[in-house]
């Protein structure tokens, strides 16, 4: 069976080192496309790009959960994520095994930004029978998509007021 995770993330200000507010959100979709999990979480001093990463790696960890608790594992199911972050579909895609191989840097030798997010979403993509991106277009007629940035905004706004 496939099960689909929608991503969001964002953060007020993104500018590294700031002390931006950042909010994440997902929700996980059962092959009928009935949502069966929905969550978020925020953090201090991020930037948009590592919460997009954030909540693609949260909402894998809790499928990664309900799968091994209830649906006979996790190695047994296909998961698509579907981010409104092209950073974080197209990194993913064509980036990771070259930055992964060379010692998370880049081709110019540079380090990978990110990198402690990229190895941990790298760990836990194999954990699936099969894994896939599929970019969706932020802000626009998805409900999905509206439903996981509602969840970042309000997470921002928790942020904020901590």
């Amino acid at each position: 069976m496939t099960f689909t995770v929608y991503t969001d993330g964002g953060c007020s200000g993104n500018k590294r080192g700031a002390g931006c507010p950042g909010g994440y959100g997902f929700c996980i979709l059962d092959p009928s496309n009935t949502i069966i999990l929905e969550g978020g979480g925020n953090r201090i001093n991020v930037t948009n790009n590592q919460m997009e990463l954030m909540a693609v790696i949260q909402g894998l960890i809790a499928l990664k959960k309900e799968l091994d608790s209830s649906h006979g594992g996790a190695a047994t199911h296909d998961c698509i994520v579907r981010p409104d972050s092209q950073y974080v579909s197209e990194n993913y895609t064509a980036y990771l095994p070259t930055w992964k191989n060379n010692g998370w840097r880049k081709s110019n030798g540079k380090k990978v930004l990110n990198s402690s997010l990229w190895k941990r979403l790298d760990v836990l993509t194999p954990e699936f029978k099969s894994f896939s991106f599929k970019w969706v277009k932020g802000h626009a007629s998805n409900k999905f998509n509206n439903l996981v940035d509602a969840i970042v905004q309000k997470q921002i706004e928790k942020a904020k007021a901590n």
